[in-house]
């Protein structure tokens, strides 16, 4: 398997230049992700659309200390208090969707804290950041893999606890974007415009899914990391040669520097 790496600074991030299928307005929605958090950052955001330094936050995910924050409308609502031992260092399954006027989190398929009353119009003009807020901030930055980034509007995906697969999710008729380590799809799956860098080889997934390689680092070329803050790519899986030597076949673009 494949994920998502973060290196847990504020260049590494991914960002979706705003467009009108970010902004959830009145709708049902989804947002799930399978996260191996690894960073000691204070106000990590597992992801953003707005920044709290110009008070235009729409929608966000933080888990600061424990506390899993769920942001809309610049203001957090504290869902729980989280043991680091439940989601750091492991793989954790997040959904939060929104269905009738109530938005709902799931942890690992069983709904946790208490569901939101939610009528909120969520819409600004921000970009949408994976990994940091719509202004990038050092101290908010997520490090540590991702399997996957799941965002879909205007259908809530799950409606009560459920069994969470360990197989890569699909996109639907509303997937707005899929992000994987295989690239981003979706319907704004093409707009990315800046990306995180390499990808992480993970072990099969089991249920649960294992830790993460504790011998994985960002790949090298001589002394020189494939992934710098000009330098950001993704590596299709398998793309490497046998045993980390050799060349690699670049996946997607060069993105561009912010």
């Amino acid at each position: 398997m494949s994920s998502l790496y973060f290196l847990g600074n504020n260049t590494s991030y991914i960002s979706i230049p705003n467009a009108t299928a970010l902004n959830f307005e009145t709708q049902d929605f989804t947002v799930e992700w399978f996260q191996y958090q690894t960073d000691t950052i204070q106000f990590p955001r597992i992801f953003q659309k707005g920044a709290l330094s110009s008070s235009n936050v729409s929608i966000g995910v933080s888990i600061e200390s424990g506390n899993f924050y769920y942001w809309r409308n610049n203001s957090p609502y504290l869902v729980a208090t989280l043991t680091s031992s439940v989601y750091k260092n492991r793989w954790v399954h997040f959904a939060i969707c929104r269905t009738g006027g109530t938005t709902t989190f799931y942890m690992n398929g069983v709904s946790f804290g208490t569901p939101l009353a939610d009528t909120y119009n969520y819409t600004n003009t921000e970009n949408l950041l994976i990994a940091n807020q719509s202004t990038l901030s050092a101290d908010s930055t997520f490090g540590g893999y991702m399997y996957y980034f799941h965002y879909i509007k205007g259908v809530a995906k799950y409606t009560a606890n459920f069994t969470v697969s360990t197989s890569m999710v699909s996109n639907t008729a509303n997937t707005v974007l899929l992000l994987t380590a295989t690239g981003a799809s979706g319907s704004l799956g093409a707009t990315i415009t800046s990306t995180a860098g390499t990808f992480a080889i993970v072990p099969t997934f089991a249920i649960p899914p294992p830790p993460a390689p504790s011998w994985f680092l960002p790949v090298m070329f001589g002394n020189r990391a494939l992934f710098t803050d000009n330098n950001r790519f993704y590596y299709k899986p398998h793309s490497l040669a046998a045993g980390g030597v050799g060349g690699v076949r670049n996946y997607r673009k060069k993105g561009r520097r912010t």
